[in-house]
Order: structure tokens, then C-alpha cells, then sequence
């Protein structure tokens, strides 16, 4: 018994010593780098099909409480390439919406390209329904749980409007450092067709950013191309005044990234012009430029919300102090006199305002903040730029600034108005 049991016992041991070293050997094992550069899409151009479905790919439900789905399927006369593409359609009483998607293992640290040829057909937003008809990214733990980080980790494309040809449309985002997996999603929830083709999903090695950290903000340059000596504490000292007069508590570091080119930044980004983006629920600001004031200022109300445009801009210019270097009271002033300048409540939104005139009515806006805080103070207006994040009705605005300055917005508007028609700068 007692040498059956030993051999048993060295049986076991020897066992449990062969499977440690394995284990040992396991971990030696290098982990092999992930394919960089290649398409990850299962049938990209739609040419294989399963009965109604294209092969790889899967339709899933996406948003909405109803039954009345979009409709989706196979295009054989609208396509880019190849013999079919697919399409995706809304009506303007979807309330269930599906989406076509894919789903791929991918690396944290690392980056997307994704990409699509697409073709929209008389696409329309109506009322209750969201500004997507493009393709996206959309992330998850190695649980199947939705990365729901400060970055709000999913990513779309540009939105199609309207009638227009084929155009190839993609974008580059950063791998969350907790995602396992991707979907590549096809999204259509507006009125009217967009096809889709020759699409792409591609891991791209991260860009090898330097980074110098400060207070509010991390600077990253690219290596041989840093900062000019000045610029960064130019910007810190631009930064600090800007919170101290608007009175902010801080609590995410804006990331500004700078291009020394407007090719590199291109390059990046992925498009094929421009040299600078803000990429507002990240806080970053991307561009060729040294130094900026403006969009880091909207970079810091980021956290507050998003009220109504006129209020945002009025804000951002009560910290700058002037118009390209005018006296702000003045530059509306001129407006008002030469009657260029409508009611506030009438150019409440971007569109209104960009149908008026950003030159006339911003300037309008800010001399009303400025006018605004200064007899009132800047925590009223802050409370009444929280109260009204997301707010496009000029009645719902109307009932929270009555709430907060206990006077009707349009009153306040035609006293500032009277105001700015006397005003005279001090000398």
C-alpha cells in the first residue's frame, strides 16, 4: 500500500511539474503582432450572398421602441463596384432601427481606419429622427460590455444629406485601452436611401506622439517637430486667465495635438483637406497651429453642455474681449443700425445664424453676454448655460432664462438693444 501510494504520489508530482512547465513555457511564448494594414471586412463589396443576407455580415436591431423597422437589402442597379452593393432605407414613421454590422477582435493602443464607398438618395432628417447615414465604430470589453469611457468610445463617419454620387468616406479613431472588439456598423436612420460599397476596416499602428503634461492642458508633437520655444506657456498662461474669468472647476485635461503640416495632419486624420478638427466629447483639439484661444475655450465648456449656439459663441467672446480686434458693443452696434441684426430669439440656432450672417449675429450675441454678465454676473449666466445643454426651442430657452434672470428673454433682449444704440466706448 505504502509504495503504491508513494508511486501515485510521484506519479502526481511529476505531473503537476510537467504541466508548471508548460505553463512556464506558455508565458515565454511571445504574443504574435497584430496585421497591420489589412482589410478586416469578410466580404467588403457585398458580392456573396446567403438568401437575403450578405455572407459576414449580420443585421441587428440598433434603436427604437416600435415595429416599424427601416428597410434594408441587396442594390443590384445602385453600386460601386462589382455586381451589387447594399442599402439601407428609412420612411418617415420608422421607429425601429436595424443596422447591418460586423464584428472583429482588435488591440488596444492601436488605431482604425474605416471606410466605405457611399451614395445617399434624397435623405432628409424629420422630426424625431437622429443626423446618421454613414458607417461607424462601436466598441466592447472582453465581457461583450459596451466601452462607455469619459471618451465615449464609438465612432462615426461624416453624415450624408441630401442626393449625391458615390464618394469614398472614412475616419481613424484610437483603440480604447479596454476594448477586445469592434463593430463596423452600416446606420441609416434619416429619411430616404444610402448605399454602401467597397467598405474597410483596417488596424493601423498608433502614432508615436511626444507629450509634455501641464495643468489643464497635455501638448503632443510629433518627434523633430515640437512646439515653437514660448508657444506652450503663451497657451497655459491663455488657459489659466480663461478659467479664473469664468469662474470653472477642471477636472479633465484637454488634449492638443499639434501637426507641423498641413500634409501630416491630412496625412493622420485621413482627409484630403483642412488642418484642424475638434474632436469636442474627447476634449481634443487637433491642428497645424502653434497657438489657438477660440477653440480651447469651447474645449473647456465641453463638460457644461451643449446649449443653444448663440449663447456658446457669445460666451467663447466674452472671454476673448473683441471681434478681430473691435470693440464688441460697436461691431453690434453697427448692425442694429443698419438693421442687420434680428431679435435673438429669431437666430437662435446655428442655421438661423449662418442664415443671417455669423458676422452680423455673433458679434449681436456676444455684446448681449458681455452686457448680460456684466449687470448680472457670471454664475447666473453659467447656471443658465447648464440649464439649457441640448435646449432648440426658443420657448424652452425663453422659460429657463425667466427662471434664472426672472425677466422675459425677449425684454431683456430689446433693453440690451436700447443699450447698445446709446453706448458709447470710454476713452
Amino acid at each position: 500500500m505504502t509504495s503504491r501510494r508513494s508511486a501515485a504520489v510521484a506519479a502526481l508530482m511529476a505531473l503537476l511539474v510537467s504541466a508548471a512547465g508548460c505553463g512556464e513555457k506558455a508565458k515565454e511564448q511571445t504574443v504574435p503582432a497584430p496585421t497591420l494594414g489589412a482589410n478586416l471586412i469578410v466580404n467588403p463589396s457585398f458580392e456573396e450572398w446567403d438568401g437575403s443576407q450578405p455572407v459576414g455580415w449580420k443585421l441587428e436591431y440598433f434603436e427604437g421602441a416600435g415595429k416599424k423597422e427601416n428597410i434594408y437589402g441587396k442594390s443590384a442597379d445602385e453600386k460601386k463596384s462589382g455586381q451589387f452593393a447594399y442599402f439601407l432605407r428609412g420612411v418617415y414613421n420608422v421607429d425601429r432601427w436595424m443596422v447591418l454590422v460586423q464584428r472583429h477582435t482588435i488591440t488596444p493602443g492601436y488605431r482604425l481606419w474605416f471606410a466605405a464607398e457611399m451614395r445617399g438618395k434624397g435623405l432628409q432628417k424629420n422630426k424625431g429622427q437622429e443626423d446618421r447615414a454613414n458607417i461607424y465604430v462601436r466598441f466592447y470589453d472582453k465581457n461583450g460590455k459596451r466601452v462607455n469611457d469619459r471618451y465615449y468610445a464609438d465612432g462615426y463617419t461624416r453624415t450624408l444629406y441630401g442626393t449625391s454620387d458615390w464618394r469614398r468616406i472614412g475616419r481613424r479613431v484610437d483603440i480604447p485601452k479596454n476594448a477586445h472588439s469592434v463593430d463596423f456598423g452600416l446606420i441609416c436612420q434619416m429619411t430616404g436611401r444610402i448605399y454602401f460599397d467597397d467598405v474597410e476596416l483596417v488596424l493601423e499602428a498608433p502614432i508615436p506622439w511626444k507629450e509634455i503634461g501641464a495643468k489643464y492642458v497635455n501638448y503632443y508633437y510629433l518627434e523633430g517637430s515640437p512646439f515653437p520655444a514660448g508657444a506652450i506657456d503663451k497657451e497655459n498662461a491663455f488657459i489659466e486667465s480663461s478659467v479664473k474669468k469664468l469662474d470653472l472647476k477642471v477636472e479633465n485635461k484637454i488634449g492638443y495635438y499639434y501637426y507641423p503640416s498641413e500634409s501630416k495632419f491630412q496625412e493622420i486624420i485621413g482627409v484630403r483637406k483642412g488642418h484642424e478638427r475638434a474632436m469636442w466629447k474627447k476634449q481634443e483639439l487637433h491642428t497645424t497651429k502653434t497657438y489657438d484661444d477660440h477653440e480651447m475655450i469651447h474645449m473647456l465648456l465641453v463638460p457644461l453642455g451643449y446649449p443653444p449656439f448663440g449663447i456658446v459663441e457669445g460666451l467663447v467672446f466674452y472671454v476673448l474681449g473683441s471681434w478681430e480686434g473691435r470693440d464688441l458693443h460697436l461691431v453690434a452696434k453697427q448692425s442694429l443700425s443698419g438693421m442687420k441684426l434680428p431679435a435673438l430669439y429669431k437666430i437662435f440656432t446655428q442655421q438661423d445664424m449662418d442664415a443671417a450672417g455669423m458676422s452680423n449675429v455673433v458679434p449681436g450675441w456676444a455684446s448681449f453676454t458681455i452686457w448680460l454678465i456684466d449687470r448680472h454676473g457670471i454664475d447666473k449666466f453659467m447656471k443658465l448655460y447648464k440649464a439649457t445643454n441640448e435646449v432648440e426651442d426658443p420657448a424652452v430657452f425663453a422659460t429657463q432664462f425667466k427662471t434664472i434672470y426672472g425677466k422675459d428673454f425677449q425684454e431683456m433682449d430689446r433693453d440690451w438693444r436700447l443699450w447698445v444704440l446709446r453706448y458709447q466706448p470710454r476713452k
